[in-house]
């Protein structure tokens, strides 16, 4: 009898502590690239043009975009680069576009490297940006992982009352790119 209970009493707090933690990373595999994001998300669509996959955790009220592109698409791109000289392109070529005017004015900045893990984040603001009279903010994670050309998109302060705050956006960059 006090087996049957010593077992019982396992299997509750067994129970228990599996649904405390179920649901807490949400997998998506994007072009054979798998990436567990922190909390409950859902697919919204892929934007043609940059091959981006909208999620969104309507909870939180917060967007992320995901890219895995193969480089040999890309302008910057060149036989025989190593993974570290190829993430450096990838974001030079992306840094520069939003560095330089176009019409648009943003703000960057480098915020982040880890040259073990092979990634960077970086910011954009925009500022006074067109469907609203208030600067946006995207925090940007750039990865090269098994050839792939890796952008990790999170836009912050849209519906998000109080926006994530700098930290709190690349916590959730790192934890959904680093396995």
């Amino acid at each position: 009898m006090k087996l049957n209970i010593k077992l019982f009493s396992i299997l509750i707090l067994f129970l228990i502590s599996f649904s405390t933690f179920a649901q807490k990373k949400t997998p998506f595999q994007i072009n054979g690239e798998l990436f567990e994001v922190p909390g409950k998300w859902e697919y919204k669509n892929q934007l043609k043009n940059s091959g981006q996959f909208h999620l969104t955790n309507k909870n939180e009220k917060i967007n992320l975009l995901i890219s895995v592109r193969k480089p040999e698409k890309f302008e910057f791109y060149k036989e025989g680069l190593s993974e570290e000289e190829l993430l450096e392109k990838f974001y030079k070529w992306e840094y520069d576009y939003w560095a330089t005017s176009n019409g648009i004015k943003a703000e960057v900045a480098e915020i982040k490297r880890d040259k073990e893990k092979n990634y960077i984040v970086w910011k954009i603001i925009l500022k006074n940006s067109q469907d609203s009279n208030k600067d946006k903010t995207s925090y940007l994670l750039y990865a090269v992982r098994n050839n792939n050309l890796i952008s990790l998109n999170l836009t912050n302060n849209t519906d998000k009352t109080p926006p994530l705050t700098e930290t709190e956006a690349i916590a959730l960059l790192e934890q959904t790119f680093v396995k």
